[in-house]
């Protein structure tokens, strides 16, 4: 972010008057946010932290240019308005780059914050340097862990065994936003695969109903398409729990239906490919269907849900040679194994 110095003649010095402005700015701290005597009226501007992976680069400079616009215009308005910088400086990201480069990740995490801070300060960005964090400071993410510990003792976080996007480089699990449509990893572009590990869960599916609700106070003032966007995130579904038996197979299996009053008309059952059930039922059938089964599973597992639930993609399955018996009239339905079912999406089948 070095100014090149002038050669017209002229004498001018580029690096001289940017010297001179950072040390105005540094004595005078113009972007300080004033504190509880400032009774002028309080904006919080709050951009995204960035990763301190290396130096900066032309996408700091234009997202952290539009935060700049906004913290200045209140500025201008009257407003005591608090900008402040941190990084998000903690994870898998630093180990995996150290690892890398044979180096100490909290050295090389704290040398690329001292450059990026640098590169800021060049910049003239507008933060408030009184308010910085690191979030790989203990300080920092002692309050993650005790809101964790919060949540556990309120039986809000807890664990159970669930099929993820495993990255065979990073060795961590991804969102299903981080797979790409090849069905490799936007981190380090190995082919992501599925895998089926005891993971930790937020059971926020106890607030959802609020979190619903509340959107209500939202319209208006956010945009209509992310309040939409929120609303079907949620999804929240109104119908019935209906019980199955399926031959041979102990036990009721539970679907729910957003059309219970449509139960007489079923002509199949289908259940999650990646399933335990899937699984028991397959084990009972001939060795071409286990066969069938097993590579359909695999090709499943190299797609992402978001791929899976498409309405434009050609329903596929495998037919488990089992049966379900519809409690509403006694009729046999043939039970599949189909890719556009979730094990995770209700009671997965």
């Amino acid at each position: 972010m070095d100014s090149p110095a002038s050669d017209d003649g002229s004498g001018f010095d580029a690096h001289a008057v940017e010297r001179k402005w950072q040390q105005r700015w540094e004595q005078a701290d113009p972007f300080k946010a004033g504190g509880p005597e400032d009774t002028r009226p309080r904006k919080y501007v709050l951009a995204m932290f960035p990763y301190p992976s290396g130096d900066l680069h032309m996408g700091h400079a234009e997202n952290y240019l539009y935060s700049d616009i906004v913290a200045r215009f209140w500025r201008h308005r009257g407003y005591n308005v608090l900008n402040p910088i941190g990084w998000d400086s903690f994870g898998l990201p630093a180990e995996n780059a150290a690892i890398k480069r044979g180096a100490d990740p909290r050295e090389w995490t704290y040398d690329n914050i001292a450059q990026q801070k640098a590169g800021f300060r060049a910049y003239g960005v507008s933060f408030d340097w009184n308010r910085v964090l690191h979030t790989s400071d203990p300080d920092y993410y002692q309050w993650n862990q005790w809101l964790f510990q919060r949540l556990h003792e309120r039986g809000l976080a807890y664990r159970k065994d669930a099929a993820v996007n495993w990255d065979p480089v990073d060795q961590t699990v991804l969102a299903n936003e981080q797979v790409l449509p090849d069905g490799t990893s936007e981190r380090s572009g190995a082919v992501v695969v599925k895998k089926k590990l005891e993971q930790w869960y937020f059971k926020i599916t106890d607030y959802a109903d609020r979190l619903l609700d509340d959107l209500n106070q939202l319209e208006g003032r956010w945009p209509q398409k992310v309040i939409r966007m929120q609303r079907n995130w949620i999804g929240r579904s109104v119908g019935a729990d209906i019980d199955f038996e399926i031959e041979g197979h102990p036990g009721k299996v539970t679907v729910f239906s957003t059309r219970p009053d449509t139960l007489h008309g079923a002509t199949f059952f289908v259940v999650a490919p990646e399933s335990e059930l899937a699984a028991q039922l397959a084990a009972g059938a001939s060795a071409d269907v286990r066969q069938r089964f097993s590579d359909y599973v695999e090709s499943v597992g190299r797609q992402t849900e978001i791929e899976r639930q498409s309405t434009d993609r050609p329903k596929t399955g495998v037919f488990l040679e089992r049966y379900a018996v519809n409690p509403a009239n006694g009729e046999r339905l043939p039970v599949w194994a189909a890719d556009y079912v979730l094990a995770d999406y209700g009671h997965g089948a």
